[in-house]
């Protein structure tokens, strides 16, 4: 008996460490989503900088340029403080603007890039103090100059920063996914010890032998025991709960009659419309009667979930779910390789928002928010199927689309686009007036690849802004106003 009750606290207390790594796993993905999202972040912010600093430069009164310091001054102190945080920790402004504890980036690859980005970055810093306290032409231009000069650095420094913190994530995560299962592993082994144990008990109907099997129901571990034709005969209560199923329902069934394969792991529904994850692990145990197969599940629907949320931060905007930056180059770079060999063109719409800054300073961050989220979902009722509609950060938003034929064609999606951000957006008792600058480029004849083709996208669109917004802009031609606008 005292053999029994051993071997159950072992096969517990290994049960419980699997759980302990499970929630690990968990904060460890969580707390790189943080540092991913705020990577990615950085990016724009270069990109908000250098458009507010030659706005700086261009602003034909005093209120916009003073508003074009002030985005400039903002996104360059979100810029700096992320940059901080990477290297030493503390509290680091988020995109919702609710403040996150950061950890000092600890990898020595990633620790190079961000050395690298900081000593770029340390003299820009300098001279937007100097700026703030000044407020002279002098420092405009040299701030417009250095971001210039250095912000494709910049952008590709944080480009692989995040690569590097998702690949350190990934590396982190299998080793404690190594760990895991070997805990799962040593736990089956006990259990299948404690089976055996019990079986012999069972048979001279020992009390005490109930009173383990009822420990045996409070296992997290789904385990459910198969005869020869591997259909279950038995099954404790986890997995009767993970599985969303009672015994008899499971009784006569394969366990597989009810999962999925999902990219590695085992994916199912319950009855009630619910999903979950598992992985199942096989065995056999040898008993007076024979052999006895057991399958033992382990619940991973919180590892999956984080994964997957990972991912969508990796690749998408938190606050509207298109496609990123990162993204938008896969599919970019996919689309003019595919134009290449079915001899079609691509094109690229640079949209930004005209006015932006007053919506959020009047109406504030969270009808921002809103007006942004619309614009997603305008520009995605604008698209064909096979288009991809990303936002950059900000307010500036990309749309490519993958077979053109010409020039007009790409013309008519652009208006179609311009008409639609034209609209003004009802939130609740507020009517708020919208319209966007929009620079078109197409391939070949615009660019070729895709730098080319979005910086020439981006030059039509600050000649849409620059000819006084609400308008489009060809990137071999000037700008065009909209019918919606003048």
């Amino acid at each position: 008996m005292k053999a029994i009750a051993i071997s159950v606290a072992m096969f517990m207390l290994l049960d419980s460490s699997v759980l302990a790594i499970n929630l690990w796993i968990s904060h460890e993905l969580d707390e790189t989503s943080v540092e991913i999202n705020l990577a990615g972040r950085q990016r724009m912010l270069s990109q908000r900088m250098t458009k507010a600093a030659l706005q700086t430069l261009s602003a034909e009164d005093g209120t916009r340029l003073a508003a074009a310091e002030v985005e400039l001054f903002e996104a360059a102190r979100l810029f700096d403080e992320t940059l901080q945080g990477f290297g030493d920790g503390g509290e680091v402004t988020a995109g919702n603007g609710r403040r996150v504890q950061v950890t000092p980036i600890d990898d020595p690859v990633a620790i190079e890039l961000l050395a690298q980005a900081r000593t770029l970055w340390r003299p820009i810093m300098a001279t937007v103090r100097v700026l703030g306290l000044e407020a002279a032409p002098a420092p405009r231009q040299r701030i417009a100059q250095e971001l210039g000069a250095h912000e494709a650095e910049l952008l590709d420094l944080m480009n692989r920063l995040t690569s590097r913190i998702e690949a350190v994530s990934l590396e982190r995560t299998q080793a404690l996914r190594a760990v895991q299962m070997g805990a799962f592993s040593l736990a089956l082994l006990n259990f299948a010890l404690v089976i055996v144990l019990l079986l012999a008990r069972y048979r001279a109907a020992d009390r005490r032998g109930q009173q383990l099997e009822g420990m045996i129901d409070q296992i997290a571990a789904g385990v459910c025991l198969l005869d020869n034709d591997e259909q279950i005969v038995a099954a404790n209560p986890a997995a009767m709960r993970i599985l969303g199923r009672g015994i008899d329902t499971l009784r006569g069934h394969r366990v597989t009659t009810f999962l999925d394969a999902d990219e590695g792991v085992w994916r199912g529904e319950r009855p009630d419309g619910g999903d979950f994850h598992v992985a199942l692990s096989h065995g056999e145990i040898g008993t007076d009667e024979g052999k006895v197969r057991v399958v033992t599940l382990l619940d991973i629907s919180e590892r999956v979930d984080a994964e997957s949320r990972l991912r969508q931060l990796a690749l998408h905007d938190a606050l509207t779910g298109l496609p990123n930056r990162r993204m938008l180059d896969d599919r970019l770079t996919i689309a003019l390789a595919q134009a290449q060999r079915g001899y079609h063109k691509v094109g690229v719409a640079m949209v930004d928002l005209d006015g932006f800054k007053p919506i959020n300073d009047t109406y504030g961050h969270a009808t921002g928010d809103c007006v942004l989220q619309a614009v997603a979902q305008r520009l995605a009722a604008c698209a064909r199927a096979g288009d991809t509609v990303a936002r950059l950060g900000g307010d500036e938003f990309v749309c490519v689309f993958s077979t053109l034929h010409d020039r007009e064609e790409l013309d008519t999606l652009g208006r179609r686009m311009l008409e639609a951000l034209a609209q003004p957006l009802l939130q609740g008792a507020l009517r708020i007036p919208m319209s966007a600058s929009i620079g078109l480029a197409l391939s070949p004849d615009d660019g070729s690849d895709t730098a080319g083709l979005l910086k020439a996208a981006d030059s039509a669109m600050y000649a849409a802004k620059h000819a006084g917004g609400r308008r489009l802009a060809h990137a071999d031609r000037g700008a065009a106003p909209g019918r919606s606008g003048n």
